[in-house]
């Protein structure tokens, strides 16, 4: 198993959920996000200076980077 995958990471359990809630919330229901997109958007997120923790306590500069990555990867998709 991928170690980018672990099913019982709370970080990357939590991280899942964000990606999930902000592509509902911005592209919609229908958009179908898999496990590599996930995977994906977490590397990329992380490559960009992304922090999860600090996303977690708010930090209104990450939420604006992971909205950016996930309109981004939307309009890839569209």
């Amino acid at each position: 198993m991928n170690p980018l995958d672990a099913p019982n990471d709370l970080q990357i359990i939590f991280a899942n959920r964000v990606i999930r809630q902000f592509a509902d919330n911005m592209l919609g229901a229908e958009t179908k996000i898999e496990g590599p997109d996930f995977r994906l958007i977490r590397v990329v997120f992380r490559h960009l200076g992304g922090s999860w923790a600090s996303l977690m306590n708010g930090d209104i500069k990450q939420l604006t980077l992971l909205e950016a990555l996930i309109r981004g990867w939307g309009a890839k998709r569209a």
